[in-house]
């Protein structure tokens, strides 16, 4: 059923400023707040916008689906797709700029069933539309007026990121580094655009719909950025479209991927980024990212490279988003390759400086540095694991092991009341975290060993996304030449000591186990 309605009216603006109205979005959750919030852009050209928001309709908050654009240089057209209705607008200018006369015909499409409600609803729905004809009208005639006298507006013209996953966990943490330490304005993209808070910086945070499944959609979003951030996850059925994309849009582009066939898959397209001229970092975070530029800091000591261990123990206050808790569970109980432990077993305990202290932690197979440790280093064994602070979610993942080893049941099924175990045990963990690694070597015959940790006394969640963040502030700054995939000595160690350092992160390293931990200052110098 169908229900159309006028509206009439002066206006002394011009058609310019009508139609950038109509194709700006951000206006819309500044200007008509008290009806609709949490834009998310899905594709924006100069004959065409779409978008999604969440509109508040006297109290009824529903998700919304609009579009609309010019037909020509005195007609456009916008609509509205609502759960059970929608709204299509046909908008016709006339007379000269100036002296405008504006006519919309908005014709109102819902179920027959729902014609008395739409009845019931019609004086609020008309009072929405003149509230809203009424702002545009103020806003459009102070522009014009403004545009008369002379005014010249500046238009931001700042470098731009666009960070895929920056509603996540991880993500919204790169986010806030980067708003943090550099001016760029930062488009968060994924598939539902979920509306994230960032505080002061909010103007500067755009958010769009982006499905990494859909290239031609990718290609649109990354299309005039700086550099586009991989965070989404898990990493393990991830796509290498962003790259790809990219790639063909001459983009830097970085990831903190942690999963291996993923990084193997982006270091196969190395020469195509080389090619293209762009900078590629992939797994720019703990691992592989900070571990392997750890080890590289260590070949001037240990000389050939034999093992590598490594062991990550995050801080349980701040549970993590379900793509790491997905990635996490789909290692327990797994076997990788020839070998004959499991994800999630052979338990052992790694000495952190202090606060952390002693913590068990557990093998966990096919993390990224399994390809990368040899590739660059040729690194003879790696052993990776990862252990929690608090005894019972050890145990959790180790009885979550046995059973996907004994039953094959699907990861799935365990992510939701793991999550929900893990928020329980929030309220008796701490923030503290940090990176474990051992690095073994061969010297003139000699063996040699060098330990290190990257460790936060609180907050330590933020650890994964600094490297990122790091990588992007140095791109912008030009301070990155490498063309192609960025190998792990982009960074020297005095820099990378005090970007952490900066950020309340400490490292610390030792000759062996045995020996003391001594603090690296920022300026690169380890202290006794």
């Amino acid at each position: 059923m169908q229900w159309t309605v006028e509206f009439r009216h002066h206006l002394r603006s011009s058609r310019r400023l009508v139609f950038e109205n109509i194709m700006d979005l951000e206006h819309v959750p500044v200007v008509h707040r008290r009806w609709f919030r949490g834009i998310r852009i899905r594709e924006q050209r100069p004959d065409y916008v779409a978008y999604r928001m969440t509109s508040h309709f006297f109290g009824l908050r529903q998700e919304v689906l609009a579009r609309g654009g010019p037909v020509d240089s005195d007609r456009y057209w916008y609509e509205f797709h609502m759960p059970l209705a929608s709204a299509r607008v046909e908008g016709r200018l006339e007379g000269s700029d100036g002296s405008l006369a504006q006519t919309e015909h908005i014709t109102f499409t819902f179920p027959l069933l729902l014609a008395p409600v739409f009845w019931l609803l019609k004086p609020l729905l008309l009072a929405q539309k003149r509230d809203i004809l009424e702002c545009d009208t103020k806003l459009l005639e102070r522009e014009y007026a403004l545009d008369q006298s002379g005014f010249q507006r500046r238009e931001r013209t700042g470098p731009r990121i666009v960070v895929y996953g920056g509603n996540g966990f991880f993500g919204r943490l790169v986010v806030e580094e980067l708003l943090r330490h550099t001016d760029a304005d930062i488009l968060v993209a994924s598939r539902t655009a979920k509306h994230v808070n960032f505080g002061s910086d909010q103007l500067r945070v755009k958010f769009a719909e982006s499905d990494l499944a859909d290239y031609g959609s990718v290609l649109r979003t990354i299309d005039g950025a700086s550099i586009a951030i991989l965070c989404g996850g898990p990493f393990q059925r991830m796509p290498q479209s962003l790259l790809r994309a990219c790639i063909e849009k001459r983009i830097s582009y970085i990831d903190i991927a942690d999963d291996r066939a993923f990084v193997d898959a982006a270091h196969s397209l190395a020469p195509d980024a080389e090619k293209a001229g762009i900078a590629a970092f992939i797994g720019c975070s703990v691992v592989p990212g900070l571990t392997s530029q750890l080890t590289a800091f260590s070949q001037s000591q240990v000389g050939d490279i034999q093992a590598v261990e490594i062991a990550i123990s995050p801080g349980t206050k701040h549970p993590r988003g379900p793509g790491s808790f997905e990635c996490l569970l789909a290692t327990a109980g797994e076997q990788f390759g020839d070998a004959s432990a499991r994800g999630w077993s052979n338990p052992c305990h790694v000495d952190f400086p202090e606060p952390m202290g002693k913590r068990k932690v557990y093998r966990v197979v096919d993390i990224a540095d399994y390809f990368v440790q040899p590739h660059y280093f040729g690194t003879r064994s790696v052993d990776f694991r990862i252990g929690s602070e608090l005894w019972f979610l050890n145990a959790m993942f180790s009885w979550i092991a046995v059973l996907r080893n004994k039953l094959r049941m699907p990861t799935r099924f365990l992510v939701a009341p793991s999550r929900l175990v893990v928020a329980l045990a929030a309220l008796f963990g701490t923030s503290q975290g940090g990176v474990w690694i051992r690095v073994e070597g061969v010297s003139n015959g000699e063996s040699r060993e060098i330990e290190w940790c990257v460790w936060a006394r609180e907050r330590g969640e933020i650890i994964p996304a600094i490297p990122a963040a790091i990588a992007a502030e140095m791109l912008l700054a030009g301070k990155i030449a490498k063309k192609g995939i960025v190998p792990p000595d982009w960074i020297d160690r005095e820099h990378l000591v005090a970007e952490l350092a900066a950020r309340g992160v400490n490292v610390a390293t030792r000759g062996n186990s045995g020996d003391p931990w001594r603090p690296v200052s920022a300026t690169g110098r380890v202290r006794d």
